[in-house]
């Protein structure tokens, strides 16, 4: 091959190395400007309950302290602000710590977190393990003096 070639070859590869690159930091770019899916949601004067879905039920609802210490967690959670497409049919990774949010006008919203996932109604989102670890704190917190906090082994079917 001659020399000239090759130096082609170099220029085209490396050109398109640095699109490639360029490319990618303006994906993270973008997505760093979504609006986290937080963002919707006003937090003031709202309580918080820890929710045992599998018994459709509540077995307990934090102090006010606590609730400050939820919300400043919740707002701590790094995520991907794209829901998933397809989110998993069971949780891996870990349990998941499921919370019930009473807004001051009534209304309410169920949060879930799993190891690397926070669910947000019926949303699913990515996030970063190591900033969930203060929601499943508080709920640990919470759950040892409740008899509803294990699932029964077949949790989603009806019971006897």
């Amino acid at each position: 091959m001659k020399k000239q070639t090759k130096k082609r070859i170099l220029l085209v590869t490396a050109v398109l190395l640095l699109l490639a690159v360029l490319a990618a930091g303006g994906t993270a770019l973008y997505l760093r400007s979504l609006p986290s899916p937080l963002a919707e949601y006003d937090f003031t004067g709202c309580t918080v309950e820890l929710y045992a879905k599998w018994a459709d039920a509540t077995y307990a609802e934090m102090t006010e302290i606590d609730t400050e210490v939820f919300k400043n967690g919740l707002q701590g959670i790094r995520m991907f602000p794209l829901e998933m497409r397809d989110p998993p049919d069971g949780v891996t990774g870990g349990p998941l710590h499921q919370f019930r949010v009473r807004f001051s006008d009534g209304s309410t919203l169920d949060i879930g977190v799993a190891h690397d996932s926070l669910i947000l109604g019926e949303k699913w989102y990515r996030c970063d393990p190591d900033t969930t670890r203060t929601l499943h704190w508080l709920e640990r917190a919470y759950a040892q003096y409740s008899d509803l906090y294990d699932a029964p082994a077949s949790a989603f079917e009806p019971s006897a």
